[in-house]
């Protein structure tokens, strides 16, 4: 797979950090805004990538590179993920996938048309401790409630509350915590759980129309699900899945998804299957492995499950009176 990277934030880093134990991933470029210029050459420097480009449309004019990983703020995947698909490029986009669900169907019919790949960047669902749940899940019974927190007091929360409005907490630039942090929550319980009968947003939201916490209620027969995160507070995150037999309880952030409690009557097992310190490490992996299988089908499967959570997410996000400039297209 021959990479090539839109954007010079910090999960940029954290994303060639997690390649460089990948041999079936090659980094042939980025591109940075002109303002971004030397940010760029800094990492092209860093981690050996031999093309910086400032001019994203001369990037996707290169014939040598496969995939294009979108890792810029939330307002302009859909734009960058389009622009990539419609020059043949297969795409690997950072969460939120887009920001609204239209843009989202918009994209999988060009990948559809195209035959091209189109992956959402969600960490937890490719990590070897979230199929270990998922396979026990039987094991506690009917599941009645789940609490699953994620708790991040933000480094620019701050500065909001002098009035710096910075793009984690602009609502014209799709921020805002449901779609930062609360959109693992959903990932996680959705992966297990599916399409809830019914889901509401009850956020706290600041004078400019952005959440900074909040907490979603999913229900489906005979469970309910409350999906909590902040931007705003500290507390202990991680997840808890309870049953009428037992209880399986994620001791970490569930995007991280570390260290797994499997409680039942008679036994109590305590698994950490993880052989990374990158999270990111299993999701490209994944993807790679996708790829060279040329199998569009579970790309599909995957691309179907981050359709249920946007759908899901923009309803509690309109619900909840948070407005993005997306929906107005």
């Amino acid at each position: 797979m021959e990479l090539a990277i839109a954007g010079t934030g910090g999960i940029v880093k954290t994303c060639l950090d997690a390649l460089k134990t990948l041999s079936a991933v090659h980094v042939a470029a980025i591109c940075g805004r002109p303002a971004s210029e030397a940010k760029a050459r800094k990492l092209a420097d860093a981690y050996g990538i031999p093309q910086v480009y400032t001019d994203y449309d001369a990037m996707l004019k290169n014939d040598h590179i496969d995939f294009i990983y979108v890792g810029i703020i939330n307002s302009m995947h859909f734009n960058y993920a389009k622009r990539a698909l419609l020059a043949g490029k297969n795409v690997i986009c950072e969460k939120p996938i887009t920001s609204h669900i239209k843009e989202l169907d918009e994209l999988t019919s060009i990948a559809t048309e195209k035959q091209l790949f189109l992956f959402e960047a969600i960490t937890l669902l490719h990590s070897p401790n979230y199929a270990f749940i998922q396979r026990h899940l039987p094991a506690i019974g009917r599941l009645r409630i789940v609490q699953a927190n994620y708790f991040q007091y933000s480094s620019r929360y701050d500065k909001f509350l002098q009035g710096i409005v910075l793009p984690a907490f602009d609502p014209s630039l799709s921020g805002g915590c449901l779609y930062d942090l609360n959109v693992y929550n959903l990932h996680f319980v959705m992966g297990l759980l599916g399409t809830p009968n019914d889901a509401r947003y009850y956020a706290n939201i600041a004078a400019n129309g952005i959440d900074t916490s909040g907490a979603a209620i999913l229900t489906y027969d005979g469970t309910v699900a409350v999906c909590s995160a902040a931007k705003d507070s500290e507390s202990i995150s991680g997840v808890i899945l309870e049953g009428e037999k037992g209880y399986i309880h994620l001791n970490s952030t569930p995007n991280v998804c570390r260290n797994v409690i499997l409680k039942t009557a008679d036994n109590i097992e305590n698994f950490d299957g993880e052989k990374y310190d990158n999270r990111m490490v299993n999701e490209f992996a994944a993807f790679a492995a996708i790829y060279k299988k040329n199998d569009l089908a579970a790309c599909r499967k995957l691309l179907k499950h981050s359709h249920v959570v946007m759908q899901v997410m923009t309803k509690l996000r309109i619900g909840a009176g948070i407005k993005f400039s997306a929906d107005a297209q």
